[in-house]
């Protein structure tokens, strides 16, 4: 591996949300889903490049950004969408925000699965929609992952349900859905009319060996027609700071509506960020790979603590190993510790609170950092279940 993901980056006293929330605090921040590693050297050299020009303007996307991401597609998921499908954001929220606003009424319900990334649970509230929430199910003994069970989704489905919203890869959980399971939706969605919205952030985060991101609208041409599907390297690439993201809508009359909704409410594209998607998706394939493997070695280690027969309380813990992503998603629940994020959170290290993904039996733990900031981490939260 050639890149150097050991070294620990100081972040404090650098505008850091991660960091600076718990700055007058002996915490390690282990929270949000941002990385404590550096970005990748190509984007590092872009935003050198652009701040030693010294202009720092309103910015527009640059033809080389919609070719590499267009290539990225090609690459990574061997589906190209066109180049017209494409309407560029700042970020992934405002993104699924917009969707509902723009192309549902008042009156629809929207329809999610928890536990879920917070922004999407909120969404309903945010945006004065009804929400019906069907729940995954939690893996049962035998089982490795969490199940999307759209028979259920189905069952359940109100008249007046609108819009489906999909993480996929799923946060927080970190499974990857199948493609059984995506046309499953596809085919209840063209069945009831629904608008299928999906947050696929962590399409390239993929951690499990031989899996593959299937992105929704690359189904069919039926599921590309109902269909607004989100991405960004923000999560992949370490650079969430810099506000670049894209929708793919390829069915002009949900793209239309979708671009007008945007005027005068979504700000410019950030200048710097247009330039570090652009290097990220161009130059970033063999950073990513290294980083993978870093990322899985982390969970290595985090499963060798969970593991240890020498210290029975953390066995207690349940965990599923993520397909992707950054974070584990933890059931502390066996614990019975009467407030599991302040008591992780007393002894040093700072979680996100389950409740705040619709579980508060849970807590998530990012294990984006080098290993000897991981194994700090987990030997303060061995201090707070040891007893």
């Amino acid at each position: 591996m050639s890149n150097d993901f050991s070294t620990p980056l100081n972040r404090k006293g650098t505008a850091s949300l991660k960091w600076q929330r718990y700055e007058d605090q002996d915490v390690i921040p282990m929270w949000v889903a941002d990385m404590d590693l550096p970005a990748p050297a190509a984007v590092q050299k872009a935003l050198q490049q652009a701040v030693e020009r010294g202009a720092l303007g309103y910015g527009e996307v640059p033809q080389g950004l919609v070719e590499a991401f267009l290539d990225w597609c090609q690459q990574q998921y061997g589906w190209q969408p066109e180049a017209e499908w494409l309407v560029w954001l700042p970020g992934v929220v405002p993104g699924f925000n917009l969707a509902v606003e723009a192309l549902t009424d008042s009156q629809d319900q929207l329809l999610i699965q928890t536990p879920v990334y917070p922004p999407i649970r909120v969404l309903g509230k945010l945006r004065d929609r009804q929400v019906q929430d069907v729940p995954l199910r939690a893996p049962v003994p035998g089982e490795k992952q969490w199940s999307l069970e759209v028979d259920t989704l189905a069952m359940q489905l109100q008249p007046k349900t609108r819009a489906l919203l999909l993480c996929n890869p799923q946060n927080p959980t970190g499974r990857i859905y199948s493609r059984v399971e995506l046309e499953e939706i596809a085919r209840l969605a063209e069945d009831k009319n629904l608008l299928v919205i999906s947050d696929e952030i962590w399409a390239d985060l993929l951690l499990e060996e031989g899996a593959k991101h299937l992105p929704y609208p690359a189904l069919s041409d039926a599921a590309a027609q109902h269909s607004v599907t989100l991405m960004a390297p923000s999560k992949t690439f370490n650079v969430a700071g810099l506000s670049c993201a894209v929708a793919i809508i390829p069915n002009p009359e949900l793209r239309v509506p979708f671009r007008k909704a945007m005027r005068g409410l979504m700000p410019d594209m950030n200048y710097l960020g247009l330039l570090a998607a652009e290097a990220a998706w161009k130059e970033g394939h063999d950073w990513l790979q290294d980083l993978k493997q870093h990322l899985n070695s982390n969970l290595d280690l985090l499963e060798t603590w969970l593991k240890d027969p020498a210290y029975p309380r953390r066995q207690l813990i349940g965990y599923c190993r993520p397909q992707s992503t950054f974070v584990a998603w933890l059931d502390v629940s066996p614990l019975e510790l009467d407030n599991p994020y302040q008591t992780f959170l007393d002894a040093g290290v700072a979680l996100s609170p389950g409740e705040a993904f619709g579980d508060d039996r849970y807590l998530r733990l990012n294990f984006g950092c080098p290993a000897a900031q991981l194994l700090e981490a987990l030997q303060c939260m061995h201090q707070a279940i040891k007893a």
